[in-house]
């Protein structure tokens, strides 16, 4: 058929029926040799536009999957990395915690042992100064008594010394006994107080200047280690 034939009446342009259904594609393969189309289908022809275009789209869309695997990469590398960094600073705020919890504890452990350490010393500095106070007082108590009763028996009279001290302190109108030493109550200056009503009785607890008159009513202590 040639261009003449279809060039005619209307009818005859356009194949119709039984004759349309016997042609087939036309055959090219020179040009489904290329490296994009030859993946196409039977009608995808291999020219160089199109081949340019589809490796222009596969550079695209290898470029676009290596940014995304990059990424999609370093997304997760830095979730792990904030991961890890909220792990280590946890463990190192509970390390924190657990170290200064464990210098308060030796601190106030340290400070009770002080405070006890140092309530101890007070108590035995107390104890050792009552000790010290009482063993002074008793000590100025004896060598003043030593002192009285040395000045006492060297005195011109010591008889006469007890006598007077007796007859001033003896209560007037009530029977009196006066307990003297027995050196001092054998005395005979001691008449004096016989003729004051006075009962003179030898006590060999006392001292030769020492006196304790005794009534009805009452004592009264002449002693010298009473008196001091």
């Amino acid at each position: 058929m040639t261009a003449a034939d279809l060039s005619g009446a209307p009818d005859r342009r356009v194949l119709r029926g039984d004759r349309a259904a016997a042609v087939g594609p036309l055959s090219t393969p020179q040009l489904r040799t290329g490296a994009w189309t030859r993946f196409g289908g039977e009608r995808t022809l291999g020219d160089p536009v199109t081949e340019d275009v589809l490796s222009a789209l596969a550079e695209t869309t290898r470029t676009a999957a290596r940014a995304q695997g990059y990424a999609t990469g370093w997304a997760e590398g830095r979730r792990e990395a904030a991961t890890e960094a909220a792990a280590h600073r946890a463990e190192l705020e509970a390390a924190t915690r657990e170290a200064e919890a464990r210098r308060q504890a030796e601190h106030e452990q340290a400070l009770a042992a002080l405070q006890r350490a140092a309530a101890q010393f007070a108590q035995q500095v107390s104890t050792t100064l009552a000790e010290v106070e009482d063993h002074a007082l008793a000590l100025a108590g004896e060598l003043t008594e030593a002192l009285v009763g040395r000045e006492l028996a060297g005195a011109e009279d010591p008889v006469a010394d007890v006598v007077r001290r007796v007859l001033a302190a003896l209560p007037q109108g009530l029977p009196v006994t006066v307990r003297l030493a027995p050196q001092v109550a054998a005395h005979p200056d001691l008449a004096a107080l016989a003729a004051q009503g006075v009962t003179v009785v030898p006590d060999p607890a006392l001292e030769p200047h020492d006196a304790l008159l005794e009534t009805t009513a009452e004592a009264v202590d002449l002693r010298v280690s009473t008196a001091l």
